[in-house]
């Protein structure tokens, strides 16, 4: 017992020396080392959360690897993006943690932004009621509201797993260097090699005309790329730098025209962003700017007329029409629009209306093949002003948050600017909003960007 007594005793005076010691170190040096060591304990506990993920955790592991190989090895055939992401959801599901993600996932329904998407999809009700196709109109309602659940449990799963997230961030920039590698193998072959991971029967083919889809998706990844980059660390930023310009040159090769004017509005919008830091009135000027630009322009091309067929052949292309059909195809839904202006031709219908499959003989194509090939022109149609508004007010409160973070520094809110502004602006040229493919990109790669911690950035 003398010898433990002993003991604390001086246990107790060296814990009075350091005391003292440290108190006349802050008093000389004006340093707080009591905040300094909380600091350190906060830094060890991020490092302990965002640590690599253990050999047990095999389920975060396999749903962060098909999280991260979804949108790159789009190019290889669409059904492989559903495909991973279904899994990636499903795994999710079964892992043990469910609960809070769900829990967390829910959370975004009381989000402002959450409100405004579900007010969006009550104003696209009327739609499916008087649409000319009730059956599809409802299924791709449902489906474009389960692919929105699928995103915030995503999210919600990158968000408290960063391990996992820098898994899926590694193994995105990995895919996307695979993919590069594919496109090389087909320009430089002439031959569709891509083919043969589709499981289809192996043909020659003009690779512009046949990799022309991948140009936007690709374009998408540009700014996630280098977010992720230089967040990483200088050696990768480096290699996602490489990629992104692999990926312009492969833009512009395929004359995709979307995919050039995607990346063109990603800059522009990037660009006014990052200007805001120091001059905040120029964002608003800007995207001012933008929208009545684009809103003039279709105004001014509403105005013309569609030719006859006689006619067609020496008919002149408008500017910033990519080609003569979509010019065609653009008037002619424009000259239905007044018969449905409030609540639309249902989702995803507005190809079965009267006249939509008449053939032009000029181009042996239809007035209106699938859909309009604009988001603007699909949505409005398709879904009158009331869908039409309801719709713009969401992505307006989307971009707003997006742009208030990134001025206020977020490396990662800045790439969420650049997606928005190549995926909506390659969307005012082609694809339809309601494709399957064309969603999920969007959703998945901004549930990526909106997981990375704002803490993370240099």
């Amino acid at each position: 017992m003398a010898a433990y007594s002993g003991g604390l005793d001086r246990l107790r005076i060296l814990r009075k020396v350091y005391a003292r010691s440290f108190s006349l170190l802050e008093n000389i040096c004006g340093i707080r080392f009591s905040a300094l060591s909380q600091r350190v304990v906060e830094v060890k506990a991020v490092e302990t959360h965002s640590a690599p993920i253990g050999k047990r955790d095999l389920l975060a592991a396999l749903a962060a690897v098909c999280i991260g190989l979804s949108v790159p090895l789009s190019q290889i055939g669409i059904s492989y993006t559903t495909s991973l992401l279904a899994l990636a959801s499903v795994v999710a599901v079964l892992h043990p943690n469910r609960a809070l993600w769900l829990s967390e996932a829910a959370g975004c329904l009381r989000s402002p932004l959450g409100i405004a998407i579900g007010i969006v999809f009550i104003a696209w009700i009327p739609s499916l009621f008087l649409s000319v196709d009730p059956m599809k109109s409802v299924q791709v309602w449902f489906r474009s509201a389960a692919y929105l659940c699928l995103g915030s449990l995503l999210w919600a799963f990158l968000r408290n797993n960063l391990g996992s997230l820098v898994l899926a961030q590694k193994v995105l920039i990995a895919a996307a260097a695979v993919s590069v590698l594919l496109i090389a193998v087909n320009f430089l072959g002439g031959t569709e090699y891509i083919r043969a991971l589709r499981f289809k029967e192996f043909v020659e083919g003009y690779p512009p005309q046949v990799m022309k889809l991948y140009a936007a998706p690709a374009a998408c990844l540009i700014p996630v790329l280098i977010c992720i980059g230089y967040r990483l660390g200088r050696t990768i930023l480096l290699g996602s730098l490489a990629i992104s310009a692999s990926f312009v040159v492969f833009a512009y090769l395929t004359g995709g025209g979307a995919a050039v004017m995607g990346l063109l509005f990603g800059a522009y919008c990037v660009a006014i962003t990052w200007l805001g830091r120091r001059y905040v009135g120029i964002p608003i000027v800007g995207i001012a700017v933008m929208v009545a630009a684009v809103a003039g322009w279709y105004l001014w091309f509403a105005s013309q007329t569609i030719p006859d067929h006689a006619d067609f052949d020496g008919y002149p292309i408008s500017p910033y029409t990519v080609d003569r059909h979509r010019q065609i195809i653009w008037l002619f839904v424009m000259s239905r629009m007044p018969d449905a202006m409030w609540f639309g031709y249902g989702i995803d219908a507005i190809n079965k209306i009267a006249g939509a499959g008449e053939i032009i003989e000029v181009l042996k194509a239809e007035y209106l093949p699938s859909h309009p090939h604009s988001w603007a022109l699909e949505v409005l149609a398709e879904t009158g002003v009331i869908g039409f508004c309801a719709f713009i007010v969401a992505l307006g409160i989307a971009f707003y948050g997006a742009c208030r973070k990134a001025m206020s520094g977020s490396s990662a809110a800045l790439a969420a600017v650049g997606l928005f502004g190549v995926y909506f602006g390659s969307g005012l040229f082609s694809f339809s909003v309601w494709a399957s493919w064309w969603q999920l990109v969007l959703i998945i790669l901004w549930a990526i960007i909106a997981a990375m911690p704002r803490g993370t950035d240099r």
